[in-house]
């Protein structure tokens, strides 16, 4: 199945957002062509080669038909993305130690590099028979193998389905803060997602006392303003809205959110 990728594997380890070759395309072709055409992969399997699709109106990432056999035996981007139905059904029907995994997963592959020694000693998953490529797969009611929506925070595009619960991760600056109306106890917890680079917002994700409670010891690690925010791998899942400077999300579940600060 083919898809567009939002994102690229690079030769030095790292995955990108495709704005990266982009923003270099467009100050100097001749350059983004030397530098990444040919050293660009799947950013899942790292296998498949990607190729550049320069259209006047459309410029996309893609692998063409004759290298999708490149793409790993158990890549993902082998099948179709679940629609919003399927992707409703399955998370009405959350399972802790799946969730979790599934999103510590996404974090490690998609955020870090693959020999990373940030990753040693932190959060860890319980394979429990999950091949290692397959966290982004379900199964559908007809028994087909797709895969969940995801993306990147730092995409351009979060508006494109906005209405389709996704995963999310990035590498972010992040902070949290109370809303405490006044003579009253804290009504909400607001986790403030930030550019890293620019300290721009790029969401927030409003946390309910109820919810707080279950990951308090997560979140207690986070300073409570935006001058002293700290860097941090995030992977969350849920449905964004627009807002008007930014991004916004509830978190409804304690499961659907996993950080891990970077050292």
């Amino acid at each position: 199945m083919k898809s567009k990728f939002e994102e690229f594997y690079y030769e030095d380890d790292k995955n990108y957002p495709v704005d990266v070759y982009w923003n270099l395309y467009d100050k100097n072709q001749a350059e983004a062509i030397r530098k990444y055409e040919g050293h660009i992969f799947c950013p899942l399997c790292r296998l498949a080669p990607l190729t550049v699709a320069k259209g006047n109106e459309r410029r996309y990432f893609k692998v063409v038909e004759s290298d999708m056999d490149k793409h790993d035996i158990d890549c993902s981007y082998r099948r179709k993305k679940a629609g919003k139905r399927e992707t409703e059904k399955f998370y009405k029907d959350l399972d802790t130690t799946d969730i979790r995994n599934r999103l510590v997963s996404c974090m490690n592959r998609m955020l870090k590099k693959l020999n990373s020694s940030s990753s040693v000693g932190k959060v860890r998953t319980i394979e429990r028979g999950k091949k290692a490529l397959g966290f982004f797969d379900i199964e559908t009611e007809g028994k087909e193998i797709k895969y969940l929506p995801h993306k990147n925070i730092y995409a351009k595009d979060l508006e494109t389905d906005i209405d389709i619960q996704k995963i999310y991760y990035g590498k972010c600056s992040l902070y949290l803060i109370q809303y405490v109306p006044e003579g009253e106890e804290v009504k909400a917890y607001y986790l403030k997602v930030l550019n890293q680079e620019t300290k721009k917002q790029i969401c927030d994700i409003a946390i309910s006392p109820f919810v707080y409670n279950y990951m308090k010891e997560q979140l207690d690690m986070l300073p409570d303003n935006k001058m002293t925010a700290k860097d941090f791998y995030i992977c969350f899942s849920g449905v964004l809205e627009k807002s008007r400077y930014s991004y916004k999300c509830k978190l409804r579940d304690s499961r659907l959110l996993v950080l891990e600060k970077i050292d």
